[in-house]
């Protein structure tokens, strides 16, 4: 510090902290006029802004229900929702008993391979078996569902270019679409009747069916409800994207014909032989159900062929979807 004398740190101090002042100042002041312009930008766009804003997530989102009491609690570990009972065709407890009677017969053929610990799979076999079943009656309702949407939307456009409002285009659909599209679009005339909005009920009806289509279908109601335009070239051309959907669909399942008759064939190939084993020669086969290693060999080649089939079956799904 010999060199340097304090009053010419004292000078270049001060003339530090105007330096940081004046930069403070500049961007205080860059800042609010940025901000100025912003809200000089938002109030000349007010006028041309619209009311009422579309909340797309509200139309591919379904809304969080209330809290679900115990019964369907269980009912929903089962794969049965007891608000929606027209998905399964028959009644809820034969297929509770079918899927027992396949879980008893699941947990006898792991027996053969872990003795009595074998009971404690008898309940996940049970649910994971009805659960398979219900799903099964839901995905051909949806199939069968997706396959006469095409007709309906067909019936709404038709409707709409002769003058008749979407509302009794929709009670026309309920009432002369057969099952399961009828009934579905009759709980939307029925809210309607009660003084419901058309855009919340064909949302709901997208939220029971739970397919990509009729949330398209929602969309372009809630759409053209705010913002106008021809209803009826959207819905046909949204008609004429699923029948195109569905041809590609069922081409690839014709396509898969061969794969699938493999599947058939290696699935069905063992019991068969080993039945026929059974029949033409007791003794030999009679080994696999007396003997304690060839009890473990039988549920060997049940839990390799159950597991072969469920794999094949995957695969084939994955490949069509």
């Amino acid at each position: 510090m010999s060199g340097v004398s304090i009053p010419a740190l004292v000078v270049v101090g001060l003339i530090g902290l105007i330096g940081f002042a004046v930069s403070g100042l500049m961007v205080a002041r860059s800042q609010a006029e940025a901000q100025r312009l912003a809200s000089r930008i938002q109030d000349a766009l007010r006028p041309h802004a619209r009311s009422h804003r579309v909340w797309m997530s509200a139309l591919v989102r379904a809304k969080s229900g209330p809290q679900r009491s115990l019964r369907e609690r269980v009912s929903g570990w089962f794969g049965f929702d007891p608000a929606r009972p027209e998905q399964c065709p028959v009644p809820w407890w034969v297929v509770l008993a079918v899927a027992l009677v396949s879980a008893k017969a699941g947990q006898s053929a792991a027996a053969m391979l872990f003795g009595n610990w074998s009971w404690l799979a008898l309940p996940a076999l049970w649910i994971v078996s009805s659960r398979a079943i219900f799903n099964w009656f839901a995905n051909r309702r949806r199939d069968k569902l997706l396959t006469q949407f095409p007709d309906a939307l067909t019936m709404i456009v038709r409707s709409v270019r002769v003058g008749v409002p979407v509302g009794e285009a929709i009670r026309a659909v309920a009432r002369e679409t057969p099952l399961p599209t009828g009934p579905e679009f009759a709980q939307v005339t029925h809210r309607l009747a009660v003084g419901g909005q058309l855009d919340e009920a064909v949302r709901e009806l997208a939220a029971r069916t739970k397919l990509s289509e009729y949330r398209f279908f929602a969309m372009t109601l809630s759409l053209q409800a705010q913002t106008g335009g021809g209803l009826s070239e959207t819905l046909e051309g949204l008609a004429d994207m699923i029948r195109r959907r569905l041809a590609v669909r069922e081409r690839g399942k014709a396509l898969a014909s061969e794969a699938k008759m493999s599947i058939y064939v290696l699935s069905v190939l063992p019991p068969l032989c080993g039945g026929a084993l059974a029949l033409l020669n007791p003794q030999y086969f009679g080994v696999l159900l007396h003997d304690p290693t060839g009890r473990k060999l039988l549920g060997g080649a049940i839990g390799s062929l159950t597991a072969g089939w469920m794999v094949m079956r995957t695969m084939m799904k994955k490949s069509l979807s």
